[in-house]
């Protein structure tokens, strides 16, 4: 079923388009939106968002040849901007963690304009979930914001929530990645080391992988001293299980790690 969208968007033609399990219908009335933004009424923007991401609920599982239409949704509600944005963050009280994470991607593609709202979440969250989502769209934002949640994304990894170190340990990898030695305050960089071979214990397979991997970019990048290589090489060492040491139990702990060492053998070669 194809339906045209009209400009201005006739919302009672974009719910039958999007009512329409149609895949090519959808992206085209995506499209003629995109194409189209400065022709949207600043009234129908919400409703216009909420229609958009409908999508995101979508099980790509189930429903494969959804995938292009859900990266259009994700970029056509990044393109209407900070207008969006209100309805965006309703959306991430109202919606389920799937549908969350790609709320999340798509306010960190907005971009700074999103800034403020998500700052607000990542202190003041109603949950742990939402600190952890907030965290998620912000390090995929521009590096003045990077630098300024480093701190509190270093300590997010004690916190008791796991979901919350998880996303933590990514996300300092997230902005070693982004900056080049220097440009972080060695004491910050210092604490976020010591911090994730911490993490190296963690109860959670998951958040070992994030944090011996972010380890690893560390290492890659040349942040690390050479005391700071030998006390990493023997926390990873002993996740392989060398040393008289039990290997860790998990494939991707063990993966991450054996890409790790890679990395410290190479910069210590």
């Amino acid at each position: 079923m194809e339906v045209e969208v009209m400009v201005p968007v006739d919302i009672k033609r974009l719910y039958e388009v999007f009512s329409s399990d149609d895949p090519v219908a959808i992206r085209k009335a995506i499209a003629a939106i995109t194409e189209n933004i400065e022709e949207l009424e600043l009234r129908q923007i919400p409703e216009v968002v909420e229609i958009l991401a409908s999508l995101f609920y979508i099980d790509l599982g189930d429903k494969p040849e959804f995938v292009e239409a859900v990266e259009d949704t994700v970029m056509g509600i990044a393109a209407i901007g900070e207008p969006a944005i209100p309805t965006l963050m309703w959306l991430l009280g109202e919606s389920d963690y799937k549908a969350n994470l790609m709320i999340a991607r798509t306010l960190g593609r907005i971009g700074p304009s999103a800034y403020g709202p998500l700052k607000d979440i990542f202190y003041f969250p109603q949950s742990p979930w939402q600190r952890s989502l907030a965290m998620f769209a912000l390090a995929k934002m521009h590096e003045g914001a990077l630098m300024e949640i480093f701190p509190d994304t270093v300590n997010a990894l004690d916190d008791s929530d796991r979901e919350i170190r998880d996303t933590a340990a990514r996300t300092v990898g997230r902005i070693i990645d982004s900056f080049k030695p220097g440009q972080i305050p060695h004491d910050l960089v210092v604490n976020a080391f010591e911090r994730l071979l911490l993490r190296l214990r963690d109860s959670s397979a998951v958040v070992r992988a994030k944090a011996v991997r972010s380890i690893g970019k560390m290492a890659r990048n040349r942040y690390l001293s050479m005391d700071q290589l030998a006390s990493a090489r023997d926390a990873v060492a002993a996740l392989l299980g060398e040393d008289d040491n039990d290997p860790d139990p998990f494939y991707l702990v063990r993966r991450e790690a054996e890409e790790t060492m890679e990395y410290i053998m190479q910069v210590t070669a």
